[in-house]
Order: C-alpha cells, then sequence, then structure tokens
C-alpha cells in the first residue's frame, strides 16, 4: 500500500468520526509530515485525495479546512457521494440495530463475482435493521467473506465497519453504488413495518477497503416517503 494511501485513510477516518470538526482548520502539512515521516509531495498526494472526495478545501494563504458536511438536522438524509455506513453519516444521533438473520454460508454466483472470491470461499450473510432515533430507517441485506474479520451478533448490535477498523485494520474507503425503485415484499415489509407492495428505495453496495479489495457486498432498503438522499458534486478547475 501506498503510504500517501494510508495517510489519507487516516485522516478520512479522523474526519468522518469528528476528531477533526467540519468547518475548522486541519492541522498543517508540517505537522502531518512530521507525524507520518514524508514528504510534503506525499502529503500533497493524500490532501488531494481528500479534496476530491469533498471532505476538505483550500484557501489560499490560510490553510485546508474541513469542509462542512450537510445538515444532519434531517435525519433521513443520506450522502451517497461518501462511502461511509448509517453511524458516520449520522454520527449525532442515536443508532440501533436488531439483527433479523445471522449464518455463515458458501457464497452464490452473483456473490463470487462481485466480492471476487471462489465458490470454496464462506461468506457471512446477515440481516439487520436499522433505526435512528428510536425509527426504522432501513433493512440491510449483507454478505460479507469470513476471511475479512470474526462477527458474532454482538459485534452487529453496533457499528461494523467500526469493528472491522479496529480488528482487521480495514478502512472503507471506496463503493460502487446503483440505486433503484422497487416495492416491498412480504419479507421487506414485515422488517420495514410496511404494507407489502409499498414503494421503496434500494441501494446495492460492493465497499472497497484501502487496497482496492471489495470486502462487502450489501443491499439496503428504504421506504420511499421517508428517506431523502443527497450528493455532492465538486468540480477540480485547474
Amino acid at each position: 500500500m501506498y503510504k500517501y494511501r494510508e495517510i489519507y485513510s487516516d485522516i478520512k477516518r479522523d474526519i468522518l468520526t469528528n476528531h477533526y470538526r467540519a468547518g475548522t482548520l486541519l492541522p498543517t502539512q508540517e505537522y502531518f509530515a512530521e507525524k507520518y515521516d514524508v514528504s510534503r509531495i506525499t502529503l500533497k498526494k493524500a490532501l488531494n485525495l481528500l479534496e476530491n472526495d469533498g471532505l476538505v478545501f483550500s484557501k489560499q494563504g490560510s490553510g485546508t479546512y474541513i469542509r462542512p458536511q450537510i445538515d444532519n438536522s434531517d435525519s433521513e438524509l443520506l450522502p451517497l457521494d461518501l462511502p461511509v455506513g448509517v453511524t458516520y453519516s449520522h454520527r449525532d444521533q442515536k443508532i440501533s440495530s436488531q439483527t433479523l438473520s445471522f449464518d455463515a454460508r458458501l457464497p452464490l454466483a452473483d456473490e463470487q463475482q462481485n466480492l471476487n472470491i471462489t465458490a470454496s470461499d464462506p461468506v457471512y450473510e446477515f440481516k439487520r435493521v436499522r433505526s435512528i432515533n428510536d425509527q426504522i430507517y432501513s433493512l440491510e441485506h449483507v454478505i460479507m467473506p469470513t476471511q475479512v474479520a470474526p462477527l458474532n451478533e454482538e459485534i452487529l448490535q453496533g457499528s461494523v465497519y467500526d469493528y472491522l477498523g479496529h480488528i482487521a485494520k480495514l478502512q472503507l474507503t471506496d463503493a460502487r453504488r446503483i440505486i433503484y425503485a422497487d416495492q416491498a415484499n412480504a419479507e421487506i415489509s414485515a422488517a420495514l413495518k410496511i404494507d407489502e407492495g409499498f414503494p421503496i428505495l434500494v441501494i446495492e453496495q460492493i465497499a472497497y477497503d484501502q487496497k482496492g479489495t471489495a470486502f462487502e457486498f450489501s443491499k439496503s432498503y428504504f421506504i420511499s416517503n421517508k428517506s431523502k438522499f443527497s450528493l455532492d458534486i465538486h468540480l477540480n478547475r485547474k
């Protein structure tokens, strides 16, 4: 792994966990260069990646600032342009989980393709309902190779991404998301407490770690009239 990617992942994690607060100055380049024992050129590559993600912006003669994020007073708003989980996207609110099922098995053909694994590589499969401020938010259906890290139902009650960061030293840095409309089947309607056939929004995601390895294939289901998504677009002008 390139050093600048490691620095990028570290700073990004600190921004998303509010170690560096939105709207404030990021520590100086001199500070980071000394902390990571790298040149200014290497550090600049890391900062460029953060700027491309829309997490920071530079003011000439002033420094690098943490870009203010969306107003999370609307608990249903999910940023599509940042590869983060619910715990980080709604980090100032009460997040809870109800595990509906959890098991390990061999992967199906589409799971093998999306996760770049073989038919003999076992995967975890779990489904859980996520709630924000005690209101049902989404149903998650996740497939994850067991080789990533050991999971259990206790871990599923909290942030899986937080756990993976501490145990497997794995950071979600990239994701491919497909968004489409659908109708709730019997299983989804029971989990989200809506009528069968009710319109829903679906986010299908392949998540990648800092090494570019796919470690999760998931589908998240949202109630159509209670969900909002945002997408910030940042154009780099030379």
